[in-house]
């Protein structure tokens, strides 16, 4: 078992045997953004930044977040909005920070672990005549008219902010701009995106591709400013959380603004009411905005400001951001330059610490409300009242281990029982307990080199396209364990020369497994089959894979095949009706296509038809629910085009199946084939005509319908196939 160190202790071993730089595993920092809490740098300089970079890895901050750097002319004692007036959706080289300056900090910064998040205003450009690049004013890429009504979602994504152009952002050229930036800032060291005024540009529903191009970038981390809610349908949050972590300043802003820092509970309207994952969030005691423009933080006292952060600061999932307020109070007086360094007070830091050091364990938020607890399961608490002196609160979940503690912030003794912990909470409002030592799990190599044998036992590779910080929880038949750490989310994956795997714990064999990042997002949603020696995806679908120099890509992979099958959605006369679903037949090994055409007709509303498959019908949800295998998309909505095929998922009984996929296809009659041999599905006008790709089979002989030969088959077309003496219909694809 590996242990984690305090910070000062590890700083002397570092001096003591003359090492001029301090690393990640240091400091206790996490690997990925969303894992730790940033400090927001707010108009710092690139070298002011710099310089105070052994602070904030002792601070236990994980990201640091700047300011935008798309003007040319920006320097020391610019006003601070300036930034948010861009030249150009690109870098632009000033005093505050030049392509060195930025290439410098971001290395600089990798070695205390720390990593750089740059703010990015891709929803507008300055209008002013000269400070705007003059390829904006070509080809529509910037609306100059219209203004904003927050009650319209089409004028919330194409109506000008203020004085500012609206970015074309459905604009092609436009979306390669934007992806132009972020592989430049990532080419330059930069590990994060904060992309302003978020609800201003489309999403991929609505006609635009901006987000799906610019997220696009491998390894880049990104975050969304939503403020109060994207629009009339509060439920688009959900589709922005494909490509981003997203910000809540409702639930946010209350702690500070008007409880004394403490929350109004454990989530506010993305995680409550619109199913957002907290590993989706960033939290805030307040942000750049509420003080800067002359809103309701700059006149709320740091201290209050410090607790509402520790508040948010603490959890498993949400990133929490907190800014080093600048050093003027108004809109105009606010300057570029450094700000306040408050970030560095113990009970901040110790807040960092504590989330630093609970990575994967689950949080409980409970109040009373004249303070909250916050405790990890198997690891301790973060305490926060509007006061200071005698407290007593709940121990959420028993996730606190009974025994006494030491208030890490100020000295002062807690006693911990499975319900309460009770204690006296020094001047700071702040109390943070936990044991010295926190066990890490080390899962064992199981490898040579890195591609195991069915000889080293059970073992699984992950093919991580999105990013995550992976951890693997498995089972055996009997729902044991299988893992090195018996606690969700279970064991960390170990990287070998580029690949990520785990195995088993000696004699034990998984049946299913699950995937997460970090406890949050689930692989396929979920529970998985375990298949020895597979390389698993983000989506669930999983590829037999030989570590010889392939390149692990996704494909379609063999589906069980079920013993009968049925088409569900939006059929015309029966409108998703569990009893009544389209019956398909089994037309060769492993197919299986509709026994006639089944017409599709879209709900009041809706221009698109949607469909799954079920094995059984039944009388209402409850019984296809928990009685039938499901079979769809790994992604809500995919669009079917006529004789394109589609993968296909399984949805297990009582287990997934009511979390299954719909494909969308437009209204019309079609049939429907489910090819399980190759987990994929296909609509068609057409029964009885075997597809084919386009071949070179010059034993092969190729008519229309009508009789007449053709040289070379054309794709999506029927023809006679005549070969071997034998005649057959088919289409080639």
């Amino acid at each position: 078992m590996n242990k984690t160190l305090g910070s000062a202790v590890l700083s002397l071993l570092c001096a003591a045997t003359g090492t001029g730089m301090l690393y990640a595993t240091d400091y206790g920092l996490p690997a990925g953004i969303q894992e730790g809490n940033i400090l927001h740098c707010f108009n710092w300089t690139a070298s002011e930044i710099k310089a105070e970079l052994p602070k904030i890895a002792e601070a236990g901050f994980g990201s640091v977040q700047m300011s935008p750097m798309q003007r040319p002319d920006i320097k020391a004692g610019s006003s601070w909005h300036d930034l948010y007036r861009p030249y150009d959706l690109a870098f632009k080289s000033s005093s505050y920070c030049s392509e060195q300056d930025l290439r410098d900090l971001c290395a600089e910064a990798a070695g205390y672990g720390i990593k750089i998040i740059v703010d990015v205003v891709a929803n507008h450009v300055d209008k002013t005549a000269g400070y705007h690049d003059t390829w904006w004013d070509s080809d529509g890429r910037v609306r100059w008219e219209g203004q904003i009504n927050y009650g319209d979602r089409y004028s919330i994504t194409h109506g000008c902010l203020g004085d500012y152009g609206d970015v074309n952002s459905e604009n092609s050229d436009v979306q390669a701009r934007g992806k132009a930036y972020v592989e430049k800032l990532k080419e330059l060291g930069v590990s994060g995106i904060r992309w302003d005024a978020a609800k201003h540009i489309a999403l991929p529903s609505e006609g635009c591709a901006f987000w799906s191009t610019v997220t696009s970038v491998p390894g880049m981390y990104h975050y969304g400013e939503i403020l109060d809610t994207p629009g009339p349908n509060p439920s688009i949050i959900k589709e922005y959380s494909q490509y981003m972590s997203v910000t809540d300043n409702k639930y946010c802003n209350y702690a500070a603004k008007d409880n004394g820092g403490i929350p109004g509970g454990y989530g506010g309207d993305w995680v409550v009411n619109q199913g957002l994952s907290d590993t989706k969030l960033v939290y805030w005691a307040e942000s750049h905005d509420t003080y800067s423009n002359d809103e309701w933080s700059q006149n709320v006292d740091q201290s209050v400001i410090d607790r509402a952060y520790a508040a948010y600061a603490c959890r498993s999932g949400a990133t929490a951001l907190y800014l080093a307020r600048p050093v003027a109070k108004g809109f105009n007086n606010i300057k570029v330059g450094k700000g306040s360094t408050a970030y560095q007070s113990k009970s901040v830091a110790e807040v960092n610490k504590f989330r630093n050091a609970m990575t994967g364990r689950k949080d409980w938020f409970e109040s009373n409300g004249n303070a909250c607890s916050i405790t990890r399961e198997n690891g301790g608490a973060v305490i926060v009242m509007k006061g200071s002196g005698s407290v007593s609160v709940v121990n959420g979940g028993g996730y606190c281990p009974a025994g006494t503690y030491t208030d890490r912030v100020s000295g002062g003794t807690f006693t911990v029982t499975s319900t309460t912990i009770t204690g006296n909470v020094g001047s700071s409002g702040i109390a943070v307990i936990y044991d010295g030592e926190i066990d890490i799990p080390t899962p064992p190599d199981p490898t040579p080199d890195p591609t195991p044998t069915p000889d080293d036992g059970y073992y699984v590779y992950f093919a991580n396209t999105s990013g995550w910080n992976v951890m693997v929880w498995a089972w055996d038949s009997a729902g044991e364990p299988c893992g090195v750490s018996t606690q969700w989310p279970g064991d960390p994956m170990t990287e070998k020369n580029g690949v990520l795997y785990w195995s088993a714990s000696a004699g034990k064999e998984p049946s299913q497994i699950i995937f997460s990042n970090a406890g949050g997002e689930k692989a396929g949603d979920g529970d998985l089959v375990f298949v020895n020696g597979a390389t698993y995806y983000p989506d669930g679908s999983y590829k037999m894979i030989s570590y010889g120099g392939e390149d692990p890509t996704p494909g379609p992979q063999p589906v069980e095949m079920p013993s009968a099958l049925y088409v569900l959605g939006n059929i015309s006369g029966a409108q998703w009706d569990t009893a009544n679903g389209a019956a398909m037949t089994i037309a060769e090994p492993g197919v299986f296509v509709t026994s006639s055409k089944v017409t599709f007709a879209p709900d009041a509303g809706e221009s698109v038809c949607y469909f799954n498959l079920t094995d059984r019908l039944g009388a209402d949800w409850d019984e296809v629910n928990m009685n039938a295998n499901r079979f769809g998309p790994s992604v809500e909505g995919v669009s079917l085009t006529l004789n394109d095929w589609a993968d296909m998922k399984k949805y297990a009984n009582n287990v997934n199946a009511s979390a299954c996929k719909s494909w969308t296809v437009a209204p019309g009659s079609y049939y429907v084939r489910a090819d399980f041999n190759n987990g994929r599905v296909q609509i068609t006008n057409i029964t009885g005509v075997e597809i084919l790709d386009a071949s070179d089979d010059a034993e092969a002989s190729y008519f229309t319908l009508q009789g007449v030969r053709v040289a070379k088959p054309e794709a999506g077309k029927i023809y006679i196939r005549v070969a071997g003496g034998k005649a057959s219909k088919i289409m080639m694809r």
